[in-house]
């Protein structure tokens, strides 16, 4: 008997057990939900999607067991403080990499699944239904943005009001900058993670619009001799892709 019963626990254990590491926990902003079994992405958008007027360019997924995001924002800040040894305490380039730092240290980061986002075309399109595998994740959804969020060598960093009318240059020059922020460049962050360089100059304005709720990195400007503040910028917008924003 004594043996029948240890056998018993010990089925429901592996059945407890099982059943727990299969299960997918998702966050939908605040919300969370939970499913026994792998689930596809146009099932979880049908929960929310008729609950509100969804801007679906700006929503995020991101896996909450993957600590990527965090790492490399662990990484981001040890790299600033190790360019910051080249500079003398007193010089604008360390004053610029100080803020920097300040800045990386405040942001809220998550590895970001980077994916389209859609109700309608996940159901529609086999490519853009993807599954949700066992582990945590959180999916941020929100109406459209009427901001963008500035970082980078900027006098305050944070949300500005985006204009409709206005291009990438446009938003870029009326954002007031620190002394030593590149002046011919910006990364522009979309909300679906891509990272793209624009011009700001005269010599190499862009006029293209700019999608509400894009985040603008102003870079640092880099060293004629020297690729290593160029390389830490590059490596700052990428680790902005994984920011989680506020709403």
């Amino acid at each position: 008997m004594r043996v029948f019963v240890t056998l018993l626990m010990s089925f429901w254990l592996l059945l407890f057990t099982a059943s727990v590491s299969a299960q997918v926990t998702i966050i939908i902003n605040k919300q969370s939900y939970e499913f026994t079994q792998p689930i596809r992405l146009n099932s979880v958008l049908s929960i929310v999607a008729e609950s509100g007027d969804w801007y679906w360019p700006t929503s995020g997924i991101y896996n909450l067991n993957d600590a990527y995001a965090e790492r490399e924002k662990d990484a981001v800040l040890s790299e600033i403080r190790m360019v910051m040894k080249d500079y003398n305490a007193n010089s604008d380039t360390y004053r610029a990499l100080e803020n920097l730092y300040q800045q990386v240290s405040s942001w809220t980061v998550s590895t970001r699944v980077i994916t389209p986002i859609s109700y309608n075309r996940a159901r529609l399109i086999a490519e853009e239904n993807p599954m949700f595998q066992p582990g945590r994740y959180l999916l941020r959804i929100s109406p459209r943005p009427s901001v963008v969020h500035f970082s980078g060598l900027v006098i305050k960093p944070g949300a500005y009001r985006h204009g409709n009318d206005l291009s990438i240059f446009s938003t870029a020059k009326s954002v007031t900058k620190a002394s030593d922020a590149d002046k011919s460049h910006v990364f522009v962050i979309t909300p679906m993670g891509e990272i793209e360089k624009r011009g700001i100059a005269y010599w190499n304005i862009d006029y293209s619009q700019l999608m509400p709720g894009s985040q603008i990195y102003v870079p640092i400007t880099g060293q004629i001799f020297s690729s290593t503040l160029d390389a830490l910028n590059t490596r700052i917008a990428n680790l902005a892709v994984h920011r989680i924003l506020p709403q």
